[in-house]
């Protein structure tokens, strides 16, 4: 049987299942330290468990925590909302973008920079060739 929690019940075990601590959870739940007492306690009570650790142990067997972190605001975030096929949140959305920037702007980099490799021509000067983009995992012909 599948004990049943709360929502708020299950985000506190969420957060203390990440190792937060009482004031982290509670800063970012807009709760006081001790008000997060009571709701993990409580959390317990109803798992049927001996403390916090083994009360998040207890709730990703039962399916209610998948016993892995929930990440927001950058790629993996994003990724793992349409794992799940959830719409992204804003905050995973913005960092996806953020992410792909960074990657264009990496590639561009690399194109433009010092990463060309010079091999000698049949007349001795040197022969610029681009690099290799690592982005791509492809590696250039040598020739």
């Amino acid at each position: 049987m599948r004990p049943t929690l709360t929502a708020h019940e299950l985000r506190v075990l969420e957060l203390v299942s990440l190792g937060r601590t009482h004031q982290e959870i509670a800063a970012e739940l807009t709760l006081t330290p001790k008000g997060v007492t009571p709701t993990v306690s409580r959390a317990i009570r109803k798992l049927g468990a001996r403390n916090a650790p083994h009360a998040v142990l207890l709730a990703c067997r039962a399916g209610l925590l998948d016993g892995r972190p929930q990440r927001h605001g950058d790629h993996a975030g994003f990724t793992a909302h349409q794992r799940r096929g959830e719409t992204p949140c804003d905050a995973c959305v913005q960092g996806e973008l953020d992410y792909q920037a960074e990657r264009r702007r990496i590639r561009r980099e690399n194109a433009t920079s010092g990463l060309l490799t010079a091999s000698q021509s049949a007349h001795g000067a040197p022969v610029a060739r681009p690099a290799p983009d690592p982005a791509d995992g492809h590696t250039a012909a040598a020739t």
